[in-house]
């Protein structure tokens, strides 16, 4: 009786322990499956963001390169202007010393004529030059926007691609975990589920026991009763008894 008394209660102490460890490896699996789970989502998200950031990159090269393209275009029309103004200058200088030394009338008219297209067309070519100017300006305004544009998601990349490998680790590490984890779990429950059996197998020999001492010290005790009935009876019988045999007192 004893002995299994100390075996069911090393017994509930290997079923605590194995529930114990039971449940922390339910936690730590949880957590390793969670960590599984946001690392999934991460990566995912930032799959996305990396494709998006540059497919976004890739247009803003496609229209940086055409602005640069732009800005050639403008220049070599300002630089052509600028060509053409300096021999429309050369034509006004000489057609205004062709007016001067003019000596007939036709001379001056042709020198005059000539003076005042060349001065027309000094007038269009400044103001080309103007406009041309302006928008070299606007242009370069907007490729300085391009390049910090294009920096800002350069870097933006490079940020999301350096943090991927970290991501990938985390979800490496969280399969190991969960596989560790689980196997743990496996065995916890096995040994808490074996423990339990033979606590079950040892409670149901001690109550069995325990009933036959029950019923043992009720027998005894219901012996004890009827024998303490017996002694009763024969006490009473033996008293009436005497109460019998004894002699009558004679009257006078």
């Amino acid at each position: 009786m004893a002995s299994l008394e100390k075996l069911a209660e090393r017994l509930k102490q290997q079923k605590m322990e194995a529930a114990k460890i039971r449940r922390q490896s339910e936690r730590a699996l949880d957590e390793a499956k969670s960590l599984g789970r946001r690392s999934t989502s991460g990566l995912k998200r930032l799959e996305r963001h990396l494709e998006h950031d540059k497919e976004q990159l890739t247009d803003i090269n496609m229209e940086f390169n055409q602005i640069l393209a732009r800005k050639e275009s403008l220049e070599r029309l300002a630089k052509s202007a600028q060509e053409r103004l300096i021999k429309e200058n050369e034509a006004k200088d000489q057609a205004e010393i062709d007016l001067a030394n003019a000596d007939t009338d036709e001379a001056k008219s042709n020198a005059q004529y000539r003076l005042d297209i060349a001065t027309e067309k000094i007038q269009e070519l400044e103001s080309e030059l103007q406009i041309r100017e302006k928008a070299v300006q606007k242009v370069d305004k907007e490729i300085v926007d391009y390049k910090k544009s294009q920096s800002a998601t350069t870097q933006k990349i490079h940020k999301e691609a350096k943090s991927k490998p970290t991501l990938v680790t985390q979800l490496k590490e969280s399969k190991i975990d969960s596989e560790k984890f689980k196997k743990k779990l496996a065995t916890a429950e096995k040994r808490e589920e074996s423990a339990a059996k033979a606590l079950a197998k040892i409670t149901a020999k001690l109550e069995e026991q325990m009933a036959k001492k029950r019923k043992a010290a009720a027998k005894k005790a219901a012996a004890k009763r009827k024998a303490a009935a017996k002694k009763k009876a024969a006490k009473r019988k033996a008293a009436k008894k005497a109460k019998k045999a004894k002699p009558k007192k004679s009257r006078r």
